[in-house]
C-alpha cells in the first residue's frame, strides 16, 4: 500500500512546503490555501473506493495543484514577456506583408512528356530583413474552382529588396486549370548581426 501512496505523497508534501514557502513572501493568504489543500486531500481519500482510485485522485489533483504553483510563479515576469512577443509578432507580420509574389505565368510544356504545364512566378522581399525561407501555396483553379492546392517550403534565401523566380511543375496530365493563385503563408527571419 505504501508503495501505491508514496509517490503522491511526497509530492504533495512538496507543494504544502512550497505554499508554505510561498507565504512568507506575500500577504498571509497561503495558509487558507493550505488549509484548502488539506483538507481536498482528507476529501479525496474518504471518497475513494480502493488504492488505485486514490492514487489516481490523488495524482490529478497533485498535477492540477503544480499547475496553478508554476502558472502563479510564471506571471512575475509575464507582463515584460507579452509585451515582447506582441512586438515581434507586429514585426513578423509587417515584414511578411512585404514578400509579395508577382502574377503567375503558366506555361505549356513541350520538352518533357511527363510535365503537362508548368507555373513561373517571382518572390519579392520588400522588407528591410535577411530572409530564410518563405512558405507559399500554390492554388490551381479550372474556371474560378479549385482543383490543386500544393504548399511549397522552399529555402528562399532572399535579401531586403531582391527577388528570384521560381517555378511550379504540374505533372497530372488530366489535371485541368487555366489559373494560379500563391499566397505566402509563412517566412523565417534571419538573424543578422548589425
Amino acid at each position: 500500500m505504501w508503495k501505491i501512496i508514496n509517490s503522491p505523497i511526497i509530492i504533495m508534501t512538496l507543494v504544502l512546503v512550497s505554499l508554505f514557502s510561498y507565504d512568507q513572501l506575500r500577504e498571509n493568504t497561503a495558509s487558507s490555501e493550505i488549509r484548502a489543500v488539506y483538507e481536498e486531500l482528507i476529501s479525496i481519500s474518504e471518497d475513494a473506493k480502493d488504492d488505485l482510485e486514490r492514487k489516481k485522485l490523488i495524482e490529478g489533483f497533485v498535477k492540477e495543484a503544480g499547475k496553478q504553483i508554476k502558472e502563479g510563479f510564471g506571471s512575475f515576469n509575464n507582463e515584460e514577456d507579452k509585451k515582447k512577443k506582441a512586438e515581434e509578432n507586429k514585426h513578423f507580420f509587417e515584414t511578411k506583408k512585404l514578400v509579395l509574389t508577382s502574377l503567375p505565368k503558366i506555361v505549356e510544356n513541350t520538352q518533357h512528356s511527363n510535365i503537362q504545364k508548368t507555373v513561373i512566378y517571382q518572390v519579392k522581399n520588400d522588407s528591410q530583413e535577411y530572409l530564410n525561407k518563405v512558405a507559399h501555396t500554390i492554388e490551381l483553379y479550372n474556371q474560378n474552382e479549385l482543383v490543386d492546392v500544393k504548399d511549397e517550403w522552399g529555402n528562399i534565401k532572399l535579401a531586403p529588396g531582391e527577388s528570384k523566380s521560381y517555378s511550379y511543375n504540374v505533372y497530372n496530365r488530366e489535371l485541368a486549370f487555366d489559373s494560379v493563385k500563391i499566397t505566402v503563408n509563412d517566412i523565417s527571419i534571419m538573424e543578422v548581426a548589425k
